[in-house]
């Protein structure tokens, strides 16, 4: 049975999100504000539903403390709905954003999609996995999903470091806005322009702080690439 931290100060929606999901064969662990999802984080979860607008510690503090510690799927559920307010989430490290009020069946499939990727990811043979790639001076472990540059930690979101994982895994390809957010944010794309720039120019001040095309280089119209190495 997959297990979910629920994180939502609103007790009367927080038990109605248990009872349902309970109902959907689902192990629902409730919390209600920040600082206990920090400390029921040393347990063991399958996913975790975050909403931002917690007591004592605010759920954006929330994410960035579990992508610190896990790459465990993350479906922020919250009344914000601008785009703006999605961005920072998906910038982050969210996996999913839901805005309320929501379809409780619409949330159970997109629990159930998100555990999919995940547990799929995870079955792969450790065997089948590079498990660090380079490139020039970064390196990519994918055991400790960290990134280091002269042997110096990089402190990445789990979106920056898909990003980066997809481009140096493919050199010399050049993805356009759209395939690249339908590769890495799963889902359909519909103009996210500002997701793709934000996550973009974030990730290349994290990697270079004198050159912004010193790794990804902009195809102007066209998309993102890094040039291919020969070896």
């Amino acid at each position: 049975m997959d297990r979910i931290l629920l994180i939502e100060d609103d007790l009367d929606l927080s038990e109605m999100l248990v009872e349902y999901l309970v109902s959907e064969n689902f192990d629902v662990i409730p919390v209600y504000d920040g600082e206990q999802a920090k400390v029921e984080l040393s347990n063991t979860f399958d996913l975790i539903l975050l909403d931002l607008m917690l007591p004592r510690t605010s759920g954006i503090d929330v994410l960035k403390f579990i992508r610190q510690h896990t790459f465990l799927p993350v479906i922020i559920l919250t009344a914000k709905s601008s785009e703006q307010d999605k961005t920072i989430g998906f910038n982050l490290g969210a996996d999913d954003y839901m805005v309320k009020p929501f379809s409780l069946i619409e949330l159970s499939a997109r629990i159930r999609a998100q555990l999919r990727r995940s547990q799929k990811y995870s079955t792969i043979k450790q065997s089948d996995i590079v498990k660090v790639l380079t490139y020039k001076d970064l390196s990519i472990d994918f055991t400790s999903f960290s990134v280091k540059k002269d042997k110096e930690k990089i402190a990445l979101t789990k979106k920056e470091f898909e990003i980066l994982t997809l481009l140096v895994s493919n050199q010399g390809t050049v993805f356009s806005k759209a395939r690249m957010y339908e590769l890495v944010w799963k889902e359909t794309y519909y103009g996210e322009e500002n997701i793709i720039n934000v996550s973009i120019n974030r990730l290349r001040k994290k990697l270079s702080k004198n050159s912004q095309d010193e790794y990804i280089k902009t195809l102007w119209g066209i998309g993102y690439t890094m040039e291919e190495i020969t070896k």
